[in-house]
């Protein structure tokens, strides 16, 4: 989830870090390896709380000892610890406490896997709502830490962040937790420290999330001119409020194929029937089922990316000649949505993210093609965030 650089740390310094963790109680392996700059030895920590309150014991405790520390969950990508810092392993908090079906919420710790809380949820008569691949793949806490803010597509084409309040562990080990209540403009979101922060100012330990009803899908596919149509006809479906869950459009010789699912037990059948009245348009036949063809897979080419509708239009006008160049929306709201772009051109990840950042989309993923500019200075913030990061003792420089 995240890395906060400062120095490495000795093998005699790491041996005395590594007896007062397991004295918080983490289990905790110790590695040492030689340094690529010097040869020098250098020692690294894998350390594994038992529970809440011995992660914080254990940020705290890395914390003062300025030691880089990055931080994953169960089923979050491989990952190693920074040379001469710590890996907080949050796999044994990995609990779904509750969910309540009523209310629609789910109290989950940090380190779950995002699957595993969708599969809790669907028992329970509720889901998660479509999400990313990789989001999916990964825990609760890097969905709500990463670069998508633990952000979702919600009707009537809005996005939010799918957590009602957060629990996060400040720099001190101290317990930082939000009021399980509905959002208000008494003030500032605290939140929002947490939620798409990559653990730099704090650690997520667990949340509240809003689940969504499990209601049957209802989805209808449609023969188009172009790619950059397709595009356009579904940026206009979210500017009429008749947003689709999800979305996938794909070039084909002549034009375009476009197919659209709308979930949800009270507006999907509206939803869609206006849609249909929308887009004047022959049904496309070619797509066979078109439920399953919507939420086909996407290709080990492909990247995912956060962008406007101005960004997909343009990706689409580069894209339309091509057929087989596809995009699978999710999250989409007025505004533009999070997308799977799959370039028909070239067979590299990392070709098919220049492209979609020639159009100004933002990429999220693979996570080492991931955009990591300094947007607080694009937003002319790049002082306020320092000073934050300063006043919560988080001020070490980051990557």
């Amino acid at each position: 989830m995240s890395v906060a650089q400062t120095s490495p740390v000795a093998p005699g310094a790491a041996q005395a870090t590594r007896d007062a963790l397991v004295a918080a109680g983490c289990q905790v392996v110790l590695e040492v390896s030689a340094s690529p700059e010097d040869g020098e030895s250098v020692a690294a920590l894998r350390v594994q709380p038992s529970s809440a309150a011995a992660l914080g014991r254990a940020v705290a405790l890395l914390r003062a000892r300025r030691v880089p520390v990055r931080v994953r969950g169960a089923s979050d990508a491989p990952l190693g610890p920074p040379l001469g810092g710590a890996l907080l392993d949050l796999s044994a908090l990995d609990r779904v406490a509750a969910i309540d079906s009523t209310s629609l919420l789910a109290r989950v710790e940090a380190g779950c896997s995002v699957g595993a809380l969708e599969t809790a949820a669907r028992r329970a008569g509720c889901t998660l709502g479509p999400l990313l691949p990789s989001v999916r793949a990964g825990s609760v806490g890097a969905w709500l830490a990463g670069p998508t803010r633990g952000e979702r597509g919600v009707p009537p084409s809005r996005r939010e962040t799918a957590a009602l309040s957060v629990t996060a562990l400040l720099r001190d080990g101290r317990i930082a937790e939000s009021r399980l209540a509905p959002r208000s403009a008494s003030g500032p979101d605290l939140d929002h420290l947490a939620l798409g922060g990559g653990g730099m100012l704090c650690v997520i330990a667990s949340a509240t999330i809003r689940l969504l009803p499990a209601a049957d899908v209802l989805v209808a596919a449609w023969r188009l001119p172009s790619l950059a149509a397709a595009v356009e006809t579904v940026e206009r479906l979210c500017l009429t409020s008749s947003a689709p869950a999800r979305a996938r459009a794909l070039a084909v010789e002549g034009g375009a194929v476009l197919a659209a699912a709308w979930e949800g037990p009270a507006t999907a059948r509206v939803d869609r029937a206006r849609a249909v009245r929308l887009i004047a348009a022959p049904t496309a036949t070619e797509v066979g089922d078109a439920n399953g063809w919507v939420r086909g897979m996407s290709g080990a080419q492909s990247v995912e990316v956060d962008a406007r509708w101005s960004d997909l239009r343009a990706w689409a006008l580069h894209e339309s000649s091509q057929p087989g160049a596809e995009l699978r929306l999710l999250g989409l709201h007025a505004g533009g949505s999070f997308a799977v772009l799959t370039s028909a051109g070239t067979a590299r990840a990392e070709d098919c993210a220049l492209a979609a950042q020639h159009c100004g989309a933002r990429v999220l993923w693979p996570r080492g093609l991931r955009d990591t500019g300094a947007w607080w200075e694009e937003e002319g913030a790049g002082a306020d965030w320092k000073r934050l990061r300063e006043a919560l003792g988080s001020d070490d420089s980051s990557t």
